[in-house]
């Protein structure tokens, strides 16, 4: 090899796997809204991630269990996914396409008392780098910085190693940042956790693993890509997280 073309070759890769990177999914956000035991006094809960957020499979089994700790006081719980998107790129678009008058006007323009963020499988398995996921959850948390509740889920445990990308383009961005950011290392989840407890552990954090401590001996629970859970476990996923989060000063139903 001629010298220097080594070197080369390392920079056209790592430029290409950025601009790869930099590249918008031309899908919608979806949006699912449940309401449970409704009244004038509503407990308002606002569910954002990427596609374990999407199609509301984690309701109406949240709201209803958040209402049975709030002693029946109606619940109004809305889940609004970015499939795909991982951390950096949820939080642009959140940003360009929710601000929060938009945003707000699923709860009659009263913020959130609860909000839920639910980020950070694709930025594992898409090697966007540990210090992409820190940098990206944190902005999501501080974007809610008007609501008093705001807490995230440590990145769930799925099928990191073995996980087959869908496409060409998939599997060439994830080849090239694995080595890019984590030394070649196909599982990461760890690392990326690790790295947000590091740097703020401040946050409010509800540890997934109390739900499926990993992904080896559970895989009944997931789809056949290893990275999604099945309908049944999605809605059992629901039900844990409106059993486990925190609730602030919510008060209870008046009687």
């Amino acid at each position: 090899m001629f010298p220097g073309a080594h070197k080369l070759a390392v920079v056209l890769a790592v430029a290409c796997g950025l601009t790869l990177l930099s590249l918008k999914r031309s899908d919608e956000p979806t949006l699912y809204c449940a309401n449970v035991n409704g009244g004038g006094d509503d407990y308002r809960i606002l569910v954002i991630g990427e596609s374990w957020a999407s199609d509301g499979k984690v309701l109406p089994e949240l709201p209803r269990a958040v209402s049975k700790r709030l002693e029946g006081r109606g619940v109004q719980a809305c889940s609004l996914g970015f499939a795909g998107r991982n951390s950096r790129l949820l939080y642009a678009e959140l940003r360009e396409k929710f601000p929060k008058y938009k945003l707000y006007r699923m709860f009659e323009d009263k913020k959130p008392d609860k909000v839920v963020l639910m980020n950070g499988v694709n930025d594992a398995i898409q090697h966007v780098g540990a210090s992409a996921y820190v940098e990206y959850t944190k902005k999501l948390v501080e974007y809610f910085a008007d609501v008093d509740d705001v807490e995230l889920i440590s990145i769930p445990r799925v099928n990191e190693r073995n996980f087959r990308p869908p496409n060409f383009y998939s599997a060439l961005k994830r080849s090239i940042l694995s080595c890019f950011y984590d030394d070649c290392e196909r599982q990461v989840n760890d690392l990326y956790r690790v790295a947000l407890w590091r740097d703020h552990p401040e946050l409010n954090t509800l540890e997934y693993d109390a739900f499926i401590e990993r992904y080896e001996g559970h895989e009944r629970c997931y789809t056949r890509d290893g990275v999604h859970l099945t309908d049944e476990y999605f809605h059992k996923y629901g039900e844990f997280i409106g059993g486990a989060v925190s609730l602030g000063k919510a008060a209870p139903a008046v009687k």
